[in-house]
């Protein structure tokens, strides 16, 4: 009577969700032997200069820094070159809090009109304090060439069943949402109710997300983290905004 090795088709299993969020090698486009390809590391370099040049800031950068998953074993086809330009924010103002609300506002306004990839995915800057400590496993300084947290390879257990069955809850939402913005004759209550609906439900899945991450138990492969990611490569998490702001633009849009 045949009898199926039950554990060997859980470790082959597992495997294979490891392959979706997991690699074995750091991503070759970017990297050799630990090194990071001199002609990317440049042009980022670049970029990030002058993108700072324009702020006209009279502040020395102290690092360029890259980070996320490209930085690490869990890089994706929509991971980002997440690229942090290191500056002391006291140096600006003291209001500190308020210093970074307007560098984030420059820094997004920047992101949104340019499209810069470099093999394939797009290049993301941040501004950030000297102050802040940045908790990322793999953390590269551009601007001097080496690693200042270097990855250790270590292939985590994944609850694959859980997230699945909560990015499934998500996605049976937000294809709800959607056809309700479809429906014909929405009253400006309605929509109202739609649009803050759809926002409330895009910052609940962050907040799940970044209290998950903050546990630091399972780290980012924490199932909260997870579903962001599944959510946000499969597009929902643009659905989600685009229907809070459809909804709202369809309260004011009249046709005369």
């Amino acid at each position: 009577m045949f009898r199926p090795d039950l554990h060997n088709i859980k470790n082959v299993y597992q495997n294979m969700l490891l392959e979706q969020y997991y690699n074995d090698q750091l991503d070759p486009d970017f990297w050799q032997n630990g090194e990071f390809n001199p002609l990317i590391r440049q042009k980022l370099l670049e970029i990030a200069e002058n993108f700072y040049e324009k702020l006209k800031l009279d502040i020395p950068i102290s690092d360029i820094q890259l980070t996320g998953s490209l930085a690490n074993y869990t890089y994706t086809e929509y991971s980002d070159l997440d690229v942090h330009i290191i500056i002391d924010f006291s140096k600006i103002n003291n209001d500190v809090d308020l210093v970074k609300k307007a560098l984030d506002g420059v820094r997004f306004i920047w992101n949104l009109r340019h499209q810069i990839t470099i093999k394939g995915h797009e290049v993301e800057l941040y501004l950030q304090d000297t102050k802040d400590v940045h908790d990322a496993s793999g953390l590269y300084s551009l601007l001097e060439n080496k690693w200042l947290r270097k990855p250790q390879y270590n292939p985590p257990e994944i609850d694959e069943r859980s997230v699945e069955l909560k990015f499934n809850e998500y996605v049976k939402i937000i294809n709800q949402l959607d056809e309700k913005l479809n429906q014909e004759n929405l009253t400006p209550e309605e929509l109202k109710e739609l649009s803050s609906f759809a926002s409330q439900l895009r910052d609940k899945v962050q907040k799940e997300r970044q209290e998950c991450l903050n546990v630091k138990r399972e780290g980012e492969f924490c199932v909260e983290n997870l579903v962001f990611k599944k959510l946000r490569n499969n597009g929902y998490i643009e659905r989600l905004i685009h229907i809070a702001n459809s909804a709202y633009d369809k309260i004011y849009t009249e046709s005369f």
